[in-house]
């Protein structure tokens, strides 16, 4: 028998029992060959499945990160809007207080106007 199984040396064989087994052989080397086959694309069609699951999460969590970027750029927005106001709403607080203190300079010295104080 010779260590050579392709065809065309099987073919050549003299011996017919002899040509049988090699062809034996040589078929069930195709069908190992096959099965290692199917099962490495087995293996393939179950990492492109979890690929396709993490490309999805992917997209999801893109998606996830644009709506926070979008809500950080109101929040800045609205913050910066806030802080142009702050000072005006300060001087208007000011003046607010300054007019209580002066209603109340007012009706102290109406009260002390009508005890007879002035």
């Amino acid at each position: 028998m010779a260590d050579s199984d392709d065809l065309h040396s099987i073919a050549k064989e003299a011996d017919a029992v002899v040509r049988i087994e090699r062809i034996t052989h040589h078929i069930q080397r195709i069908r190992e060959d096959q099965h290692a086959m199917r099962t490495a694309i087995e293996k393939m069609s179950e990492a492109v499945t979890r690929l396709a699951l993490v490309e999805e999460r992917q997209a999801a969590a893109a998606s996830a990160i644009d709506r926070l970027a979008q809500a950080l750029e109101r929040l800045d927005e609205r913050l910066r809007r806030l802080e142009v106001a702050e000072p005006m709403q300060a001087k208007a607080a000011e003046w607010v207080q300054s007019v209580l203190w002066a209603l109340a300079a007012a009706a102290a010295m109406f009260v002390a106007s009508k005890a007879g104080l002035f």
